[in-house]
């Protein structure tokens, strides 16, 4: 599910400027803090055992296709030029060893790192960083970050000469390093002879990585791979072998964790401090770091959630504390009503807004009937909402996801904290087929889902939400991503400066103008925080990221976080 909508999520352009983040741990600053130092006794070797919920599984290892369209291990084999941390902005240096803007930031130089070989023994060079970013020019299909999209300011790819690579831009876009950074390079002198690349399964993968692709078996759905001897990265990786199985649920790898039979998965577990952590307190760790919100998206072209007093009625009579004990266990947290997360709060929340938040954030039904009568809404004999005109309002449908119990949890509480108001509603559980296209389409009334970006800053959740390239004007026409389909001048221009800048400073007063209008204008209700799934047991190996060892953003394997997770976990 959370692939298939970061598909979606990726399709446009998004940005960011970023610096090193502090941290409170030793890394090799040669790299940068994704790359922690573990001292000199560090034990070498085993074979890393991963289990994740991918159904079935369909060979190929072309690391340009969309996330489900190859097997989880390409990021281990095929590296970005830097690896961005989407909870702090934190860059770690890999293929590129430098970058900096120039011309007004109409350039982007990036320096690659010498004494690099791709796995077949040939030098990687800047021209193959130059020949794969125009493949992706050639094939949009491949263009998964929207690089060349005509909302991007790309206009050329060029290396300069073996150790350098240039990016030309049209217009000042330095948020689109982010997605620069990660992109996949792939060897020039393999994938020149490529007839087709979108098509191409790769059997043969030829990359920089730390590791080498050794063997799948559909039978039992289980990828191998095995520590690269020549990788770039000294003293890197400490083990020798990973092995990937997927299951198509989640009480298989449930107990498979349970028996200490794998070592790390990313998923759902109910309950995961009693169900996980407490069965064996000693070695069964996990890391549910804060990524992004889930969110209740009221449709603002619809009557009366297009008034925003309304809106904020809504959003204090909402008990979230409940949502989050009941749905989440208390892991996560109630969501900022900005929408920032916790590891950005201090560099980019505007610290003159607090008070403002608490109050959107503390719930008081009462105070939420007082902004309704304010606007003309209130309560018959019967206990039911009126509107202005004296009619009553219809019975509105939560959408949520069939099945999704944290989300239908959460609407059954939101339907009892509105009834209070004199507001009725039902519970619509659509299957996936259908919950996206009612999002896009704009044919709900309120919906749960999770926020349609995130990255370094607040920005890339703005920039998805509110851009009105992304939204659409009428219900029925598709919404890219701005699914509660509100758009604001201010908070376009506030974009617009965000992006042609490199100055933190100026980009620091264009989210603060954003977060304001959130805060006052309620055009969607943050919720809960959404956190990240990192399950892992410490029998036979350590150094997992953690709230003490954030270096990656807790991602999965199968993200370029993961190789961050493989170039660090060793032996006990």
């Amino acid at each position: 599910m959370r692939k298939i909508l970061f598909f979606w999520m990726i399709v446009v352009v998004i940005v960011n400027s970023v610096l090193i983040a502090s941290v409170n741990y030793s890394f090799v600053s040669e790299y940068g803090p994704g790359i922690v130092d573990w001292g000199s006794n560090v034990k070498y070797g085993g074979t890393f055992r991963d289990i994740d919920v991918w159904g079935q599984l369909t060979f190929s290892l072309n690391p340009l296709t969309a996330d489900g369209q190859h097997l989880g291990i390409t990021p281990e084999m095929y590296e970005g030029l830097f690896y961005v941390n989407p909870l702090n902005g934190a860059v770690t240096s890999l293929l590129g060893s430098s970058y900096k803007w120039e011309n007004k930031n109409l350039k982007l130089v990036v320096t690659t790192r010498k004494n690099v070989k791709w796995s077949d023994g040939t030098s990687f060079t800047a021209q193959d960083v130059a020949f794969t970013f125009n493949l992706l020019k050639t094939y949009p299909s491949l263009d998964l970050s929207g690089l060349w999209s005509p909302n991007s300011g790309l206009q050329s790819v060029e290396a300069s000469d073996d150790n350098t690579v240039v990016f030309e831009f049209v217009k000042p876009d330095t948020p689109l390093f982010f997605y620069i950074a990660s992109q996949p390079i792939v060897p020039e002198h393999i994938w020149s002879a490529v007839k087709d690349p979108v098509t191409f399964t790769n059997p043969n993968p030829v990359g920089t990585g730390p590791f080498l692709f050794k063997s799948f078996s559909a039978n039992t759905n289980t990828i191998v791979a095995v520590k690269n001897p020549n990788y770039w990265m000294k003293g890197r990786p400490y083990i020798n072998e990973i092995e990937v199985k997927s299951v198509s649920s989640a009480t298989p790898f449930i107990m498979a964790m349970l028996k200490h039979d794998e070592d790390f998965n990313y998923g759902y577990i109910p309950n995961v401090q009693q169900t996980w952590a407490d069965k064996d307190p000693s070695v069964n760790k996990y890391w549910w770091a804060v990524s992004g919100e889930n969110i209740l998206y009221l449709n603002t072209l619809k009557y009366p959630f297009d008034n925003s007093t309304f809106r904020k009625a809504l959003s204090i009579a909402i008990n979230k504390v409940a949502l989050e004990e009941r749905a989440y266990f208390g892991i996560g947290g109630v969501a900022n009503p900005a929408a920032i997360i916790p590891s950005q709060m201090n560099e980019w929340f505007d610290p003159t807004l607090t008070a403002l938040a608490s109050e959107l954030n503390t719930y008081n039904p009462n105070k939420a009937q007082e902004l309704l009568a304010s606007i003309g809404f209130k309560k018959d004999s019967n206990g039911q909402l009126l509107a202005p005109d004296g009619k009553p309002l219809p019975i509105f449908k939560i959408l949520v996801g069939a099945g999704w119990t944290d989300y239908i949890t959460q609407a059954q509480i939101i339907s009892e904290d509105l009834k209070t108001l004199g507001i009725s509603t039902t519970i619509d559980q659509e299957t996936w087929g259908s919950y996206l296209p009612s999002l896009m389409s704009g044919t709900y009334d309120m919906a749960i889902c999770w926020g349609s970006g995130g990255g370094p800053t607040p920005y890339y959740l703005y920039y998805q939400e509110f851009n009105p390239t992304f939204s659409a004007s009428t219900i029925g026409k598709t919404a890219i991503s701005d699914y509660s389909r509100y758009t604001n001048p201010l908070v376009t221009a506030s974009l617009d400066i965000y992006s042609e800048t490199s100055d933190t400073r100026l980009q620091k007063q264009a989210i603060y103008t954003i977060e304001r209008i959130m805060l006052e204008d309620v055009p969607f209700i943050p919720l809960t925080y959404r956190t990240t799934f990192d399950n892992y047991s410490e029998e036979t190996f350590t150094g997992f990221p953690s709230a003490l060892y954030p270096y990656n953003g807790g991602e999965n394997i199968d993200g370029q976080g993961g190789e961050m997770l493989i170039l660090n976990v060793h032996l006990k």
